[in-house]
């Protein structure tokens, strides 16, 4: 029980910690806003990471744990999964700040579609509002 609260703080901590982090020099991300004729307003989002500069896991555990010398101590458990959820919050707080920056979805979005993968995600949403027409002469190419 103690290790699994431990766990689950070091991960929350983990998640927090890099839901503030900025977009890293080495990532690229990508906004491709689509309105349709129904005024539907639709997007896409992209996140690049290349393979060699993704951070690796760290090792955690119970410093207060008693050390039985000849044991190594409890280690938490890593999973790919932890890591794609780590990765989701990452990306879905970078694209909170694109929409903010924007003023693309400004009543909020639902996603449509997501793929979160360890070098690149992509996130496809779609706002809850129609598009305005001030919408449609900033989001529309000429």
């Amino acid at each position: 029980m103690k290790t699994t609260t431990l766990t689950t703080l070091a991960l929350c901590s983990l998640l927090a910690a890099c839901g503030s982090e900025p977009l890293r020099d080495d990532e690229t991300e990508t906004f491709q806003p689509r309105i349709l004729e129904d005024g539907s307003k639709l997007f896409d989002y992209r996140l690049s990471t290349p393979s060699d500069s993704m951070q690796k896991p760290k090792l955690v555990f119970d410093a207060n744990e008693t050390m039985d010398m000849n044991s190594p101590p409890e280690m938490a458990p890593y999973s790919a999964d932890n890591e794609k959820a780590h990765i989701e919050a990452r990306v879905l707080t970078l694209l909170d700040k694109k929409l903010e920056t924007t003023g693309y979805c400004r009543e909020g979005f639902v996603v449509v579609e997501k793929h979160i993968g360890f070098n690149q995600s992509l996130i496809t949403g779609e706002c809850k509002e129609s598009a305005s027409d001030d919408d449609r002469r900033t989001f529309i190419p000429k």
